[in-house]
């Protein structure tokens, strides 16, 4: 595509309606879901999630035998919950090393 010097028609192309309409919906859930202050933190959050749906659905879609439509819109709105829980761990730095202490048969106090 000569004139689509950077394939945002192929990109768009790439899936159904549906499929784009499912990923919105996630990504304004998530972003109406977020608990962020800042409105740049939400959209960065959402836009994250959203990538996640759009990159993985239709492998998940495949492997859970489902519609791409069911699982781009789970995937967009659990990758959120993921998200949310994988940024709340790694913020605990006391639970990481607690957590690596236990597994590598160490003594809770050092």
């Amino acid at each position: 595509m000569a004139d689509d010097p950077n394939n945002w028609r192929a990109i768009a192309g790439a899936r159904s309606p549906e499929v784009w309409i499912a990923l919105i919906a996630g990504v304004l859930y998530v972003y109406r879901k977020s608990q962020h202050p800042s409105r740049l933190a939400r959209v960065v959050e959402a836009g994250i999630s959203g990538m996640i749906g759009y990159s993985l659905g239709p492998d998940a879609a495949a492997w859970a035998g489902v519609n791409d439509v069911i699982a781009v819109l789970l995937l967009s709105s659990v990758g959120y919950l993921g998200l949310d829980v994988l940024t709340s761990i790694v913020a605990d730095r006391a639970v990481i090393r607690e957590i690596l202490i236990r597994r590598l048969g160490g003594r809770k106090d050092g």
